[in-house]
């Protein structure tokens, strides 16, 4: 199965970087842009994590309370005893608390004090454990995590698109195809064949009638706001583009005509912060427009810099005088 992530593909984020410029496009594509992820962002993906796939987040992320030492050799005792892999658990302990301190004490006594040491800082050490194998979370964002998924379960339209209790069976059959964070690699169409990529965050495919719902979940600081957002970060490109993806994957996966189904997209929004809320949006037909518009004005650029390995200039200066007109 391909990684997503490392897939070298067009997607509806790599479009925005087309936007700032071709050069900006190929540094991000090849992942020679190393870029600081903003708090908002993870806290985005723990969100999306926590709600669209719980077991992969159970995998990567642990709650936990800990407090850090405030003494330096606290800290390199809780280090050194946690990473310590060799030998019995006093003599780990005491030579974590000879690498920390400097005392001319017995052994006895040095071991007294480390088992005193461990105790006081239980929570911490566990802390340095278990981030060798996950990202752990304060318990303070496992309230929040829980009070976002009760206010998309008490919206009685969240809660049917997000957690379809009625099929609660995920998977493909006959009838009903569920799946969360459904990846996609496909092919833009003549004449820009592009290598594309799109991941979708839910997707309802009702065979029997009919019926492809597409429901993305965002979260938002300005749901009051959160129509102007939308078309500010260009959601509805973002949409148009996974109903391109659709289409293909129609076509190509399921052997089906999209054509002959009817298509609803939503937009579950969600705050981050007291008071935690939830907006159901329906995109409509006009928006969706505006977006494919967006995509049809940005792909004939990408696909000149792509076939011809090209990216240092807009096209417009390698066909024409290398000038731009204010």
């Amino acid at each position: 199965m391909k990684d997503y992530y490392k897939e070298k593909a067009v997607s509806n984020s790599s479009l925005s970087w087309l936007k700032v410029s071709p050069k900006y496009f190929k540094l991000k594509l090849d992942k020679d842009i190393d870029e600081f992820e903003p708090q908002f962002f993870k806290e985005g993906r723990q969100i999306h994590a926590y709600i669209l796939e719980p077991k992969e987040f159970d995998k990567e992320f642990e709650f936990l309370e800990y407090t850090v030492p405030s003494s330096p050799q606290q800290k390199t005792f809780c280090k050194t005893f946690a990473n310590s892999k060799k030998g019995k658990k006093d003599e780990k302990l005491l030579a974590a608390y000879k690498e920390a301190y400097s005392s001319k004490e017995s052994d006895e006594k040095l071991l007294e004090k480390a088992k005193k040491l461990e105790k006081d800082n239980k929570s911490y050490i566990k802390f340095i454990k278990l981030s060798k194998v996950k990202t752990v979370l304060p318990i303070s964002m496992m309230h929040k995590l829980n009070k976002i998924r009760s206010a998309i379960m008490s919206h009685r339209k969240a809660r049917e698109l997000m957690f379809n209790e009625n099929n609660a069976t995920f998977g493909n059959n006959d009838k009903l195809f569920i799946k969360n964070e459904i990846d996609i690699f496909w092919e833009y169409p003549e004449p820009y064949v592009l290598p594309c990529k799109s991941m979708i965050d839910r997707l309802i495919i009702d065979h029997e009638n009919k019926e492809v719902i597409m429901v993305d979940l965002k979260t938002t600081s300005h749901l009051a706001e959160f129509k102007e957002k939308a078309l500010e970060y260009e959601y509805n490109r973002q949409m148009a583009f996974y109903w391109m993806a659709l289409h293909w994957y129609f076509k190509h996966e399921l052997k089906l005509d999209a054509s002959d189904y009817k298509k609803t997209s939503y937009i579950v929004a969600v705050t981050k912060q007291d008071p935690i809320e939830t907006k159901v949006y329906k995109v409509s037909e006009n928006t969706l427009l505006q977006g494919f518009k967006q995509i049809e004005n940005l792909i004939p650029n990408l696909k000149y810099h792509w076939d011809n390995d090209k990216w240092d200039y807009p096209m417009n200066y390698y066909e024409g005088e290398g000038i731009e007109i204010i």
